[in-house]
């Protein structure tokens, strides 16, 4: 079985091509709409989980094992997570251009709200050059975003050095698609990107 298992995986996956992704080192970028995140130390994805209590069996009294598990048809919100780094007279949440300047977070909730068009956030994804082979780049876009929870709180002694604060982010849903040769390079050299969204 386990020889099976791993034929298939080779058939499916070329060897001469297939290397594990690298998280960090630049191959990976998110966008606020077309902007990129800029000092943002870490982002967490919470995926989407079935709404409800989830597999449900169906077992009737007259038998001996469930005849059947029903699973429901839709979930619930994902979440985004940033940590960013704060810089001097800024708030962790100016670099996002809908919110800039918003004084706390009953007003970044207002204003996300009085938006003409949904928010998108974008993660672009560049692999690396790998034995002559350039993958495709490609993205996936958290549609409908909303900002949920600012922690803009600190705890400062005299040894800190760097100092961070999260923003949390929910999403309706997210789609995958390849991204444009042009958005790769926009990432890959700090510019603004051609992102669609």
């Amino acid at each position: 079985m386990a020889d099976l298992i791993q034929g298939t995986t080779q058939t499916l996956i070329s060897g001469k091509s297939a290397r594990t992704r690298v998280g960090g080192s630049g191959f990976t970028a998110f966008y606020w709409r077309t902007s990129p995140i800029g000092f943002c130390r870490q982002i967490a994805h919470t995926a989407p989980t079935p709404v409800g209590p989830g597999p449900t069996p169906i077992h009737p009294l007259d038998e001996p094992y469930a005849i059947e598990i029903i699973t429901p048809a839709a979930q619930n919100i994902g979440t985004l997570t940033l940590e960013l780094y704060e810089l001097y007279n800024h708030k962790v949440w100016d670099a996002l251009a809908d919110i800039a300047g918003s004084i706390d977070l009953v007003n970044i909730f207002i204003r996300v709200a009085a938006l003409k068009d949904p928010i998108t956030v974008v993660k672009l994804i560049q692999p690396p050059t790998i034995r002559g082979i350039n993958p495709t780049p490609y993205a996936e876009r958290f549609h409908n975003c909303v900002i949920t929870n600012v922690e803009d709180g600190e705890t400062i002694e005299i040894g800190t050095m760097e100092i961070t604060k999260r923003l949390t982010i929910a999403y309706t849903h997210m789609t995958r698609d390849n991204a444009d040769a042009n958005d790769a390079l926009a990432m890959r050299n700090g510019r603004q990107s051609s992102v669609t969204v």
